[in-house]
């Protein structure tokens, strides 16, 4: 186990070893992982923490050296500019959701999960998000807090879902709408769909574009680095 960080006031030290990460505090040492229905855990990828749950990698880091620069290319590629409101769907450590708020005005980003969370707030690389006045966290389900939200208050919108197996609802046609009806006039969106079911018999990105067609945007296109669609409103 080598340590890996301290707190900018020093009362906390980060230690990792091949599987975890750890937290000393008050001399008492956390193991930074929790239960909650699914198991939650931070590692260190190439010096910075990633979230895993159930033993899966929450970050593509594929073609990349850290999820910090993923985080960079989604936002630039999106084109996220000066004034910006930005939704930020799916929190996780609140990489996407920082990185947005260099050039945004506002970002909202979501969380269902308590236990992200709280593993973010250990999380020293996420201290961000819980600091910067720009962000505003809502803790609760996308999928029912969207209709809780104004029509057309977004200049552009980041959804980066756990995968179709996890969380099928976020890839229906019914949420697309939602962001649809979300998003500015021209407004921009970023979706995440991953590799998961090339070569059998059945493709992602495909199923989406036609969904998201179906939903009114346009313009869709598949950035295959990135794993992701791109589309305006």
């Amino acid at each position: 186990m080598r340590s890996i960080a301290k707190s900018a006031d020093g009362s906390v030290e980060y230690f990792s070893d091949d599987r975890f990460m750890y937290a000393r505090k008050g001399g008492e040492l956390y193991k930074l992982a929790v239960f909650d229905n699914n198991f939650f855990k931070l590692r260190l990828y190439n010096g910075v923490p990633i979230l895993e749950i159930d033993g899966l990698r929450m970050h593509l880091v594929k073609d990349f050296k850290t999820p910090l620069d993923y985080s960079k290319a989604d936002v630039k590629k999106l084109g996220v500019e000066t004034g910006d409101t930005v939704l930020d769907t799916c929190t996780g450590l609140g990489y996407t959701a920082i990185e947005a708020s260099l050039a945004a005005e506002k970002v909202v980003t979501c969380e269902i999960s308590r236990a992200v969370l709280a593993l973010a707030e250990w999380n020293p690389w996420s201290k961000k998000l819980f600091k910067n006045k720009k962000i505003e966290i809502i803790k609760g389900d996308i999928s029912e807090e969207i209709k809780k939200m104004d029509d057309v208050s977004f200049d552009a919108i980041i959804h980066d879902p756990p995968r179709f197996s996890k969380a099928g609802e976020l890839y229906s046609l019914a949420f697309y709408r939602e962001l649809h009806r979300c998003l500015k006039h021209t407004g921009k969106l970023f979706h995440y769909v991953g590799s998961v079911g090339k070569g059998r018999g059945r493709s992602i990105p495909d199923e989406v574009t036609k969904r998201l067609v179906e939903a009114g945007f346009r313009e869709v296109e598949y950035d295959k680095r990135l794993q992701s669609l791109f589309c305006k409103k």
